[in-house]
């Protein structure tokens, strides 16, 4: 249950972004990438969960994305909490978009804005605090799989 309601976060941030970028026109900066890598290494975490529950260690690592993307994603909103600091376009953003599957999917790996941008807050919070919001929820997500599996193990 908490492997899929955890994928089932992933599939949806994932396409939230996917949407904004496609349809609202709101271009991801390098820490919007950063978190989609973070989003779909969970996705995939949790889909292993799903095939091969009680592994502990996958467990362990869906914890550590989690803790990753929304270390990423609390970031993002100190950046835009303080106008004058930016990541813009720095060598992350160069690095990120030269990596080799940027272009067997560039809607989804091609960062393009900057993290200073401010787009309009939805249900009054900006895209970087739901993406945080969603990394804790999958965190707590992942902490209860692991109580399970350790719970079970006994």
């Amino acid at each position: 249950m908490h492997a899929a309601v955890g994928l089932l976060l992933s599939v949806c941030a994932l396409g939230g972004a996917l949407y904004t970028q496609q349809v609202l026109q709101w271009f991801p900066c390098p820490l919007c990438i950063l978190q989609r890598y973070a989003y779909l290494l969970t996705a995939v975490c949790f889909l292993l969960m799903l095939i091969r529950p009680g592994q502990v260690g996958i467990t362990l690592l869906t914890l550590l994305l989690a803790l990753a993307g929304g270390a990423s994603a609390f970031y993002h909103v100190w950046v835009l909490a303080h106008p004058l600091q930016t990541c813009g376009i720095d060598p992350l953003q160069l690095k990120l978009n030269a990596l080799p599957w940027v272009s067997v999917w560039p809607a989804l790996f091609t960062s393009d804005g900057l993290c200073s941008d401010v787009y309009p807050p939805l249900l009054g919070l900006s895209l970087p605090a739901w993406s945080g919001l969603g990394f804790l929820g999958q965190f707590a997500l992942a902490l209860q799989a692991l109580r399970c599996s350790l719970k079970q193990s006994v």
